[in-house]
């Protein structure tokens, strides 16, 4: 199980929950959705960790964790408008604390996240390809950042909901097409007949354990085979 940290690095505050396995590790940064750092979240850190990462959930709501829609967009809406410099300046410090870690072997850092978290890991993998190594975003929404792909040089892999009403599935596609045509290895798929956060198993409104399973497995392949393990 991991643990909540706290700590604060060239004048930046950094809030998450770390997930170490036992031995060194590349790491991996999970970004959440637009509830915040909830136990959903940390359950993905600790699944991470079993299957061998050094996992950091990132609380880009300092704390903030709500449970309904209206509130979840309101910080997310915020957090695109008018935080987005700070999120990157916490992410970056993220990534730099990561690889001065004895425990974080390869120096390798991948980013996944759900949702807006998604929509993060398509923007950090633009606007951070020199420190990192793969990127893995869950249906994430291009529209509420400001996506250079012709910027993202890094291996990236795409998972998308057929039925997702809020993504469009069709700005995902051509934007996996312009990061294609920079020559690094592009992966997508659209998982058939079901909905936004279909990985998230506390929403069985949503949740699609088949399809939930299979995009698992396949992350972890991409994460290992781009991170690397000691």
């Amino acid at each position: 199980m991991g643990k909540n940290i706290k700590f604060q690095k060239n004048g930046i505050d950094i809030m998450g929950y770390f997930s170490v396995p036992r031995k060194r590790a590349p790491a991996v940064i999970v970004l959440h959705e637009w509830w915040g750092l909830n136990e959903q979240i940390k359950g993905v850190v600790d699944r991470l960790s079993k299957e061998g990462f050094a996992a950091l959930g990132l609380d880009l709501y300092k704390g903030k964790v709500v449970d309904n829609p209206n509130d979840a967009g309101q910080l997310m809406t915020d957090m695109f408008q008018n935080r987005l410099e700070e999120v990157s300046n916490v992410f970056k410090v993220a990534v730099e604390y990561l690889k001065s870690l004895d425990k974080i072997s390869p120096k390798k850092v991948g980013v996944i996240g759900f949702c807006c978290g998604g929509t993060l890991t398509m923007y950090f993998a633009s606007v951070f390809s020199d420190i990192l190594d793969a990127a893995c975003p869950f249906y994430g929404l291009p529209q509420l950042a400001p996506i250079k792909p012709e910027n993202i040089k890094i291996p990236i892999f795409f998972i998308l909901a057929e039925k997702d009403e809020f993504v469009n599935n069709d700005d995902v596609i051509e934007l996996s097409k312009k990061v294609w045509r920079n020559g690094v290895e592009v992966q997508l798929k659209v998982y058939p007949g079901v909905n936004h956060a279909f990985l998230n198993e506390k929403r069985p409104e949503v949740y699609h354990e088949t399809s939930a399973k299979d995009a698992w497995g396949m992350m972890v392949d991409f994460l290992k085979k781009h991170l690397g393990t000691e």
